[in-house]
């Protein structure tokens, strides 16, 4: 591999591996703390990062007086609830199992996409859509069937329903990812769920307690790795090698979330569930490198040039999603993974503000 490329690639693994651990750093510190509440201190301790990066990048918090109630609207479906519902979700649940639903978010908003732009999906994309969601059944069900008493079904879907949470933020934050950075979004929107978060902090603090040690260093893992220094590895490494490619490596991090999990957590997923992640992860890998080789064949057509010079004119700030005709990745911004939603956003992701 060239000098060039190795740097950058070896920036996205950083990030792969910092948003795939994340799922089980969540689990360690919820020994400790209450779920909202390690989401709400997350973000406190992401904020200072998170400005150092925008001054570094001689950027402001400036915006328009009248898009700030969507600034608020978005933060409250893409950071609190989200996280309201992953974090109590992970009570439940395995951290492996976390990762891989939230790996699909691509998938159903894809579908979602589809229904309500009325666009018809290729016969390519429809049956990868239906062996993810066979994927996501396989996971959500253990051993096939489903028991709707179990704790393990309630919480698969409470993430479930972070799932949706982030869906419907993507569609709310299409308008702010065309007008600003995603480091800046990331930002502000991160300074607004600090308010949004005290409803559902209330209840938790006479739960409080002094952290021990090892919940402190998860607890500033995830909020100074995870919301900053990653978002700022993947981000280089998409402006030096576009969008596709460090998408494709945001589909190994639910298997980084597995094997992380079977050394921290002792989590020894089943067979149904390592089936059912591996339907997840090939059918958005065979989405994205379909997308791969669309691009490099549209470049060339369009522009006589290679890949290279169609990946270096793609905005830095942007990572992979699906067109809903075709099935080819198109460009996403990648706040998913550095507002905390650690998925494809992410990474994956897994993931993440839509820029059509």
């Amino acid at each position: 591999m060239k000098n060039h490329r190795l740097v950058p690639v070896l920036a996205i693994l950083f990030a792969v591996f910092v948003w795939g651990i994340s799922f089980v750093s969540t689990k360690v510190v919820l020994g400790d703390l209450p779920p909202v509440s390690i989401a709400f201190f997350r973000q406190l301790i992401a904020i200072l990062p998170l400005l150092l990066l925008l001054r570094l990048n001689k950027d402001t918090l400036r915006i328009r007086k009248r898009e700030i109630p969507l600034f608020f609207v978005a933060a409250f479906f893409g950071l609190v609830l989200y996280f309201v519902f992953e974090n109590t979700g992970l009570m439940y649940t395995s951290a492996s199992n976390a990762a891989m639903l939230v790996a699909a978010i691509p998938v159903f908003t894809l579908v979602i996409e589809s229904v309500i732009g009325h666009k018809k999906l290729s016969l390519f994309t429809l049956t990868m859509v239906l062996i993810s969601i066979g994927g996501v059944y396989l996971v959500l069900f253990e051993n096939g069937m489903p028991d709707f008493s179990s704790k393990t079904f309630l919480g698969n879907m409470l993430v479930f329903g972070a799932m949706v949470s982030w869906i419907a933020y993507t569609y709310l934050s299409k308008r702010l990812g065309a007008r600003y950075n995603s480091l800046k979004i990331t930002t502000l929107q991160t300074f607004c769920s600090i308010p949004l978060f005290v409803p559902f902090l209330i209840r938790e603090i006479p739960d409080w307690k002094v952290p021990s040690g090892l919940s402190l260093l998860h607890l500033a893992f995830l909020g100074t790795l995870c919301s900053a220094a990653a978002y700022v590895a993947y981000l280089h490494g998409v402006q030096k090698l576009g969008p596709i490619l460090p998408s494709a490596f945001l589909n190994l991090l639910p298997v980084v979330t597995i094997l992380t999990g079977m050394v921290l957590l002792a989590e020894i997923p089943t067979w149904s569930q390592i089936t059912g992640a591996t339907l997840i992860i090939g059918s958005l890998t065979a989405l994205t490198l379909k997308g791969r080789k669309t691009a490099v064949t549209e470049t060339d057509r369009k522009e006589g040039t290679t890949h290279e010079t169609y990946s270096s004119k793609t905005n830095p700030s942007e990572a992979n999603s699906i067109d809903t005709n075709t099935g080819e990745a198109k460009t996403e911004t990648g706040h998913a993974r550095a507002a905390g939603s650690d998925t494809l956003s992410r990474a994956a992701r897994g993931l993440r503000t839509q820029d059509e």
